[in-house]
């Protein structure tokens, strides 16, 4: 098992390609906004003094994903629900590839579906705008809580689902491309969803001839996916278990069964007969957007969770082509949750996530440390497939790499050598945030590439949900000397293409600035970070067990905050200080002379005495 030695931090690119760019971006002009000062002064204070209040002033709280997912969303779903005027929480859309991970009375709990306000003894439901394969919910999600004794039949309802079944599954498996579908049958079943041919919970509820029709009729896509391929079940379900060798179950078992079925679709109807309708422990159903309606005619607030992203969404225009098959934007939950928006205020806090900032699957992502496409050329699945002691010195690797980035903010292609071979330097950094921050998909344990916070990116996100900002894990700035954001890109293609997006054309280093029109993957397969640098703060750690609640914030991660706000327009309410719902530092803004004393610092054509 070996590495590419020279794979590293520029997006698709081997040795002589990231020479390649580092030779043609190294001598661009320092952009002046490297130059920045910070002047902005933050304290904690209670979550009743800065959330609550917010949470008051609205009726509809939305805790939507601002990069590619897996920002922590869960922890503050559940920080809102101590709220006693929240009466329901709502997953609206989406599915079982959504991965939410919760802390409860010291025990670890992954939903992919069910709400995170099941632990706080709230009214959950699943709208029928979701998908759900009905089997793995229950024995995945559910039976987490039937081994703790934590109740749910009074307190979760699913509304008219649509229905991922075991051929959703194995055609996302037969159709995806290495490392771009969690498998869990998100695009087929979105498929099946609008072109009106699979069943909802309904359908197995009632008329057992009709949903027979439905499933024959829907099944014929599995049918021909095998033959266009000239692929038989006996090859597709040895390809399955053997995904599965290695202990991480990729294809259930009931998935594998279907395959081994004679009589498929009879197969489906005793499955969903005994293990949904006659099952006891199964969810009662309710018309959830009638629910959501009535419980804001009441008074009471209403939580939607988002699933993903905003960046994944398959509205989003940017990332189209590698996002996930839901409008997982704030609109797309405002869409799916079918209330009035003139007649309710709503309110969304953004998530991120920071240092080590992740996405997984494919697709464009300037400010990750190497290529989106990486691990799985590699044939690493999970961050066991790992070599053993390959890069595990995460101080020593932290270090070089901040040594890399040069004065105009690039990243010069440097070597790590370590017992085990020699790595480009932001391969080196990728494996050890992956290993060092545990960072692996909740819902496939992929490891996930990481990067930089992108406040070019995230200026859109501002635009387009709001203002308010949660940063989680800002506590991993412990760990590191220097931390980096993303506040510019560099575009640049070693064969000098110049592209073009909605109008505007992009040559080789051209700066692309937050604040700026976000260009389409094309072109953002080309761009690379520019990147700031703030010290980190190693002697004044902000992790909840390291820090006392009160203590001035390190000048270091103050810095970053004030950055992050400068560069998008956010407004950081919480940062994040360890994995339990209630490690969260709140944030107020101090002093009122920051504005002029940012004029006076950051513009050196100012009269800083007149100012």
């Amino acid at each position: 098992f070996f590495f590419e030695i020279w794979t590293m931090s520029f997006p698709n690119a081997d040795k002589a390609k990231n020479e390649a760019v580092f030779e043609g971006v190294k001598d661009i002009p320092r952009i002046s906004e490297l130059d920045w000062k910070n002047t902005k002064k933050f304290e904690e204070v209670s979550s009743q003094s800065r959330l609550h209040p917010l949470i008051e002033a609205n009726d509809v709280i939305m805790i939507c994903g601002a990069y590619f997912g897996d920002e922590g969303k869960g922890k503050t779903v559940d920080d809102v629900c101590r709220n006693p005027k929240i009466g329901m929480v709502v997953r609206v859309n989406s599915g079982e590839n959504a991965g939410h991970t919760v802390f409860h009375e010291g025990k670890k709990f992954v939903f992919n579906l069910a709400p995170s306000g099941l632990l706080k003894g709230k009214v959950n439901l699943i709208g029928p705008e979701c998908v759900i394969d009905p089997i793995s919910f229950m024995e995945k999600e559910l039976q987490q809580l039937i081994d703790a004794g934590i109740p749910y039949k009074e307190n979760l309802f699913i509304g008219n689902a649509h229905i991922v079944t075991p051929y959703h599954k194995l055609l996302d498996f037969i159709q995806s491309a290495a490392n771009s579908s969690t498998l869990k049958g998100m695009s087929p079943i979105h498929s099946s969803k609008v072109t009106k041919r699979g069943i909802r919970l309904d359908h197995i509820f009632n008329d057992k001839e009709i949903c027979k029709k439905r499933l024959e009729k829907d099944m014929e896509s599995y049918t021909a996916a095998l033959k266009l391929r000239n692929l038989s079940e006996a090859e597709l379900l040895k390809q399955c278990e053997a995904m599965n060798a290695d202990g991480n179950i990729r294809m259930p078992l009931h998935v594998l069964n279907f395959v081994k079925a004679a009589d498929k679709v009879q197969y489906m109807m005793d499955m969903y007969e005994q293990r949904v309708v006659k099952n006891p422990a199964f969810p009662n159903r309710r018309d959830v957007t009638y629910a959501i309606r009535d419980t804001l005619s009441k008074g009471q607030k209403v939580l939607l969770e988002g699933p993903q992203s905003y960046w994944l969404s398959n509205a989003s225009e940017k990332f189209w082509e590698s996002s996930t098959s839901a409008d997982t934007s704030a609109h797309g939950l405002l869409a799916t949750s079918r209330f009035n928006p003139q007649k309710y205020k709503t309110l969304v806090i953004n998530i991120h996530k920071t240092p080590a900032s992740s996405r997984v699957g494919i697709g464009a992502s300037p400010s990750s440390y190497i290529a989106q496409d990486y691990f799985s050329r590699q044939s690493i699945q999970t961050l066991n497939d790992l070599p053993a002691g390959a890069c595990t010195d995460f101080d020593a690797i932290q270090k070089a790499f901040v040594s890399s980035i040069q004065p105009n903010g690039v990243v010069k292609p440097t070597v790590y050598k370590d017992g085990t071979g020699e790595y480009g330097i932001g391969v080196a950094m990728a494996i050890s945030s992956a290993l060092h921050h545990g960072e692996c998909g909740a819902t496939t344990k992929k490891p996930r590439i990481v990067g930089f916070f992108d406040c070019v990116a995230h200026f859109e996100v501002n635009e387009a949900q709001g203002p308010y900002l949660s940063i989680s894990a800002l506590d991993r700035g412990d760990d590191y000397d220097k931390v980096g954001i993303t506040i510019a890109y560099v575009y640049y293609s070693t064969q000098g293409l110049v592209a073009e997006s909605n109008g505007r054309v992009y040559k080789n280093c051209d700066i692309i600035k937050a604040g700026d029109p976000l260009p389409t993957e094309q072109i953002l397969t080309n761009c690379h970070p520019i990147v700031m640098l703030f010290d980190g703060w190693r002697d004044s750690p902000i992790y909840n067990k390291k820090r006392q609640p009160g203590t001035p914030l390190p000048k270091g991660c103050q810095d970053v905050i004030g950055a992050i706000e400068h560069f998008t327009g956010a407004e950081v309410i919480s940062i994040g200080n360890g994995p339990n719902a209630d490690n969260f530092i709140y944030l107020k803004k101090v002093g009122g002379t920051q504005e002029a004393e940012e004029v006076a610092a950051n513009f050196p054509n100012a009269d800083k005495a007149k100012n």
